[in-house]
């Protein structure tokens, strides 16, 4: 991480690499239950929460939802935009 600070002369510290995270997360939709699972809350206070098995499997799409979007704000990776013409039915 220092390296990364000594390169990019910004500074900041790993909570501030969490809360970066979340609000992306946040802004892509992504469930409040995938939200906290990812970033390993608990959910003992929320009554739904214990009726909700969300395993590693369940959080893959989330999670390739926020690295797809950390890779096209990097320009590592375009956009992919389906035509609905390019679509068979």
């Amino acid at each position: 991480m220092l390296n990364v600070i000594e390169l990019s002369s910004i500074e900041f510290t790993v909570h501030d690499l969490r809360r970066t995270f979340i609000t992306t997360a946040e802004s892509l939709d992504i469930s409040a239950y995938a939200l906290k699972r990812l970033l390993n809350h608990k959910m003992n206070n929320d009554v739904t929460s214990g009726y909700l098995i969300i395993d590693a499997e369940r959080l893959r799409k989330p999670m390739q939802q926020i690295t797809d979007y950390f890779l096209k704000c990097m320009g590592v990776k375009e956009e992919t935009v389906i035509s609905l013409r390019q679509i068979s039915v």
